[in-house]
């Protein structure tokens, strides 16, 4: 048996005999339906068994009121035609409920009451209400308590963390270090080594995301959590591709070439992309609740210290190769900033 399978098994045994240990000191009859709740409820993760325990939930409520006004109005009809009756209105109003788990418990509840239990239901149906709903609230209790799983939580921690990488990396591929203390092949090494930390991170985290949307129910893929996951990867990876296409281009002598105001309003713009992804990090992890990307302006690409006046004589005086360089460095800052843009304006649609 696999951890996480035996990690389960343990979780639902320990919850079977709380539950039936504290049904035992009740006294209240009927606590079987506590265990079975806990039973068929039980799937090792907190979203899903929030779905199949809401679904149990409604499917008894709704074969109890059934049962309870059906036995009522048709009890006198012999049994084939009754029961008949009560199982047809039971589906008509599951189905248009949409239930699914919940509609064979509901007729589940009518078959039990309308046989067994016709004449103790207005005992039998309280009883059974409160011992499913007990069951089911410690079946979800027990995921918090036993074992809980953390995909979900190390998922918001990870993408978290790499945007912190993500801005450190990219202030060392801008950085030039003196070529005394580290040669450029070296740093192109030590860069390369990062940027495959990055992208290993990256595919870590996308492994391990099936079990963080899990957590979050069976329509995961349209949670506003799993959206913004999605959102931070596809932002990632873009970030990743920029910095390792900034490490391979060949380097622009931005100080010899006379290109001073260009080379600090590119260093200017990357080093507020960095505060901005600790600024993502910060708004993301000082709250539970999602929340919208940070109100500060953001810092853009200044298009107009390209375009002043020492550049332009300075472009004048540069071969085409040079100028090709200093161009594939300021296009590769401009799909940054696009990224940047774009992430930020479909964060907002997605908490508005």
């Amino acid at each position: 048996m696999t951890r996480p399978a035996l990690r389960d098994t343990l979780r639902l045994a320990a919850t079977v005999t709380v539950v039936n240990g504290f049904a035992n000191l009740t006294g209240l009859p009927f606590a079987l339906y506590a265990s079975l709740a806990v039973l068929s409820v039980s799937v090792g993760n907190y979203g899903n068994t929030l779905e199949l325990g809401r679904q149990r939930l409604v499917g008894t409520a709704i074969g109890a009121m059934v049962v309870f006004f059906g036995y009522r109005a048709w009890g006198h009809l012999p049994l084939v035609v009754a029961l008949p009756l009560a199982l047809l209105l039971a589906r008509l109003i599951a189905g248009s409920l949409r239930l699914t788990v919940g509609y064979a418990v509901c007729c589940f509840v009518v078959v039990m009451g309308w046989l067994t239990h016709d004449q103790q239901l207005d005992s039998w149906i309280p009883l059974r209400l409160l011992w499913t709903a007990f069951g089911i609230l410690m079946a979800l209790l027990s995921l918090r308590l036993f074992w809980p799983s953390r995909a979900r939580i190390h998922q918001r921690e990870g993408l978290l963390q790499l945007l912190v990488d993500l801005g450190h990396t990219l202030l060392q591929v801008v950085q030039n270090p003196p070529e005394a203390i580290q040669s450029q092949a070296q740093r192109r090494r030590q860069l390369g080594q990062q940027i495959r930390s990055l992208r290993t991170s990256l595919q870590g985290l996308r492994d391990q995301r099936q079990g963080a949307l899990l957590e979050l129910g069976t329509l995961a893929s349209e949670h506003p959590v799993a959206r913004m996951w999605a959102l931070l990867d596809q932002a990632s990876e873009a970030l990743i591709l920029d910095l390792d296409e900034l490490r391979r281009l060949p380097n622009a002598d931005w100080l010899g070439w006379g290109l001073q105001v260009d080379y600090d309003a590119g260093l200017a713009f990357v080093q507020g992309v960095v505060e901005r992804l600790l600024s993502w990090r910060q708004q993301l992890s000082d709250s539970t609740q999602l929340q919208p990307p940070p109100s500060q302006p953001r810092s853009a690409l200044s298009l107009e210290a390209l375009q002043s006046p020492e550049s332009n004589a300075a472009y004048t005086r540069l071969s085409p190769e040079q100028l090709q360089r200093v161009a594939a460095q300021l296009m590769v800052l401009n799909r940054m900033d696009h990224t940047m843009e774009s992430t930020e304006r479909q964060w907002r649609e997605l908490v508005s």
